[in-house]
This record gives structure tokens, C-alpha cells and sequence, in this order.
């Protein structure tokens, strides 16, 4: 009983970021600054919602709709164990490659695709199916690993050729890579940040040394202050780690 009033404490607290690495904590802070809902009845989507951090940051800033995506089931029940704290989300499992097989009946406002696309083999597909699943208007929150970004500890070199095994099938994006895609699908690039600099990746590289729990005392209380550090000194570094973009979906005249 104790135990679960102090996970909804810490849960209240930190919401649900600190669940993952602290690069997830930079796209958290990311999404928060630049989130907007459009109007009074905008919805929202996460496809490939993680452990449904984005799902929070979207009720606390009032989507009347709020939809997480996932394919992993386990992801999808840690979200549900706190559907207490977690009103009114709705969690839907399905596989972000067949965006085109889901009837969603409705399209949406805002999209969040966050460090999902580089893992997809035929990126454009997918980003051709998130373009005719978003309103006129409507924004693209995404986020991928920036292509100039350093080593991380552990890091694996990209199979050649390629597979879609959980792993990445390419290093990361440029931002030019990511604009011909997004052109070719009415949606235009209106914002970019890089974002994880210098402090978040010593401290990722700490973190993928050391176990998790060993780690977590660490790296909560540090994954705070890195972020403030990096944007102040590293601010949209060209080699930070990741590239994050908000584009809108502007229809052919």
C-alpha cells in the first residue's frame, strides 16, 4: 500500500519520462515547450508511444482526444497499470509500418513520431501515412537521432544491409534528408532543434555503463541539471543527439 502511494508520489513528480534513458527527459522537455493544442477539440497521437510520457505531457495541456500506438503490448499494460493518474488516454497496439491497415475513423491535430522512424526501413511510407492521418494545419512533432551525433557507449554499427530487427537501420537524419521527405508529403518544416548535447551524452554513456537501478539514483537528479547545462552551452549544437522537428501539414492548392 505504502509502496504504490509512493510510486504515484514520484509518479505526480516526475511524470512517467524518468522511466527510460535521460535523452528521453531532453524530448520530454522538447515536446512541453513547443506542444499547442489548435483549438477546442484537438486530438492527439503518439505513434510509437513509449512508456506513454507524451501521452502525459498532451492531457496536461488539455487535447481533448489523446491516442498512444504502440506494437508492444508491455508498454501498453505499464501505461494502463496508470490509467489512475492517466485520464481520459485511450492506447491502441498496432505497428507503426501499417499505419495504412488501422481505421483511426478520425484525423489528427497533432502527431508525435519520437525516435521511431529510425528503425523503419521504408521511412517515407510511413511518413506518406502519418501526412494522410493529420488535419490541414495540423503539426508533426518528430524526433530522431541527429546524424553527427558522437558514439554512444555500447553503440552497434548499422547492419549492412539493413534489417528491421528492434535495432536502427540507419545511423540517424539530416535535416535535409528529413525536409525532402516531408516535402514530398505536404508537410513543411517550420521549426528544428538538436537537442541532447555534450552533458546529456556523457551522462547516457554513465548510463549504459552501469546497471539501471545503480544507475537511476544518479542520473534522476543529474538528467535535470545536464539538460539546463546543455541549453545554456550546447543550444542547438550541429552534434547534439538528436534532431527534432515540427512540421506543418499544408495541402496542395
Amino acid at each position: 500500500m505504502y509502496t504504490l502511494k509512493i510510486k504515484k508520489i514520484f509518479f505526480k513528480i516526475f511524470g512517467v519520462v524518468f522511466n527510460g534513458d535521460c535523452a528521453m527527459y531532453d524530448r520530454y522537455v522538447w515536446l512541453k515547450k513547443n506542444l499547442v493544442v489548435l483549438n477546442e477539440n484537438s486530438n492527439f497521437l503518439d505513434i510509437g508511444c513509449g512508456n506513454g510520457w507524451s501521452l502525459f505531457v498532451a492531457r496536461k495541456i488539455g487535447f481533448k482526444s489523446i491516442l498512444g500506438l504502440s506494437w508492444n503490448k508491455e508498454d501498453l499494460d505499464r501505461i494502463y497499470s496508470r490509467t489512475s493518474l492517466l485520464k481520459n488516454i485511450k492506447l491502441l497496439e498496432g505497428d507503426a509500418r501499417k499505419l495504412d491497415q488501422i481505421n483511426f475513423n478520425i484525423k489528427f491535430d497533432a502527431i508525435v513520431n519520437s525516435e521511431n522512424i529510425e528503425h523503419i526501413l521504408n521511412s517515407e511510407k510511413l511518413i506518406s501515412n502519418i501526412s494522410k492521418i493529420l488535419n490541414t494545419g495540423g503539426l508533426l512533432y518528430l524526433t530522431t537521432p541527429n546524424l553527427l551525433y558522437p558514439k554512444i557507449y555500447g553503440e552497434k554499427n548499422i547492419k549492412n544491409p539493413p534489417e528491421e530487427d528492434g535495432g536502427h537501420v540507419v545511423r540517424g537524419y539530416s535535416r535535409e534528408r528529413l525536409k525532402i521527405i516531408l516535402n514530398k508529403y505536404n508537410l513543411k518544416i517550420i521549426s528544428t532543434n538538436y537537442i541532447g548535447g555534450k552533458f546529456n551524452i556523457l551522462l547516457l554513456n554513465f548510463e549504459r555503463y552501469f546497471p539501471f537501478r545503480i544507475r537511476k539514483i544518479f542520473t534522476i537528479p543529474l538528467t535535470v541539471i545536464f539538460n539546463y547545462l546543455d541549453n545554456i552551452f550546447f543550444k542547438d549544437s550541429k552534434n547534439n543527439l538528436s534532431i527534432a522537428i515540427i512540421a506543418e501539414k499544408i495541402d496542395d492548392l
